[in-house]
Order: C-alpha cells, then structure tokens, then sequence
C-alpha cells in the first residue's frame, strides 16, 4: 500500500491519470513487472492488470448496480463472474441490498463503494484509488479504510492518492507527498509521524 498525499492541485491525479494512458507523460516512463507500458492506450493497460477508481466514481446512472459490475468484469481473466459478485458482496453487503437500483439513485458513499466493487471484479493485480474518502461521513471512511486494508492484505496492491492525513498514515507502508508536482519527501508513516516540519511545509493549508 502506497499513498500520495499533497495539497489540491499537487498533480496527485495527474500521476494516476499518467499511468492509466489517460494524460500522456511528457517525459519519464511507466513501468508494470518491467514492461514499459507508457505508450499503450488505456485499455490495454486495464489488461494488464491495472484497475483505476477515479475520484468521481464515474457510476453509469441509467445502469443498475448489477450492470456496473458487469461491465467490470468485461475482460477480465476471472473465470467464475458468480464467484467474483460474492466476493465484492462480502466486501459490500449494501450492494448486494441495491443491485437492482439504478446508479443516479445511489447515495455518495453508495457510490463510491460501487466504483470500488467494479475495480475489484476485474481482479486487478494494482489498483489506483483516488480519494476514495472525499465527502464520505466518518464511520463509512473508517468502513472503507478497514476494507481498503484487507484488499491489500489479500494481494493487491493499491496505490492510493488520499488528502485525510490520518487515513493515509494508518494504511500506508511508504508514502510520498507531492507538491507542485515533484516528490517532496518519501519514506514510511512512522517517519512521517516524526517530522512535523514537513507535515506543516507541505500539508496543511
């Protein structure tokens, strides 16, 4: 589990954006298992193993939380989609109470655990979470934090671009912050936790 944390407009979602093929680097290279995968297109990348869960969740509104799922697992190398759907519901039980319902008719923290259950179904090897908090009342950041944890206890690396401090210190095992683009620190949250300095040059408003 890695964090990227900063400031609004620190180009945390840029970096994500960079490699899933959606914003193109201007220089440098992406890497997966030593592939160089910086030019493909963004579908070939998701076949990589990569899922992406963007900060606006991108729920289609007029399909049900069935067809959501569905259209998750389009391509994916799960060869049982029932046994895929009871995983996600163990994680999601609300889903499963709501999968006839339509997306628009979702509440937010309904939502947002749709647009992690379709991440999920098309059993990624990496997943890129992108404020996966924002908005979400504290007993569901705290529901979803415990979730994040066991998803990456089961295997799944998750790299997580988080503004809530606390959220990223106690899921992290390395972290970096970014400011105006460059990496400004890197290292672990205990280290973190030790360095107030930088927590007040980089973090706080």
């Amino acid at each position: 589990m890695v964090t990227l944390i900063g400031r609004n407009g620190a180009g945390k979602t840029t970096t994500l954006r960079s490699i899933m093929g959606i914003a193109r680097p201007r220089r440098g290279h992406v890497r997966v298992r030593g592939e160089d995968i910086t030019a493909l297109g963004t579908h070939e990348i998701a076949r990589r193993g990569i899922a992406w869960i963007p900060e606006e969740r991108r729920v289609l509104p007029n399909l049900t939380v069935l067809e959501n799922l569905r259209l998750g697992m389009l391509g994916s190398s799960a060869r049982n989609g029932a046994d895929v759907l009871e995983e996600v519901f163990g994680y999601f039980p609300r889903l499963r109470e709501r999968i006839d319902h339509r997306g628009r008719f979702l509440s937010g923290g309904e939502q947002q655990m749709l647009a992690l259950a379709r991440g999920l179904v098309s059993r990624p090897s990496v997943m890129l979470v992108d404020e996966p908090t924002e908005g979400l009342a504290p007993l569901l950041v705290q529901s979803l934090t415990e979730i994040l944890a066991d998803i990456n206890r089961r295997g799944t690396t998750i790299l997580l671009v988080e503004q809530t401090l606390e959220v990223a210190l106690r899921l992290s095992h390395r972290l970096y912050i970014m400011d105006q683009g460059r990496i400004q620190f890197e290292g672990t949250p205990d280290a973190l936790r030790r360095d107030p300095t930088i927590q007040r040059r980089f973090l706080e408003i």
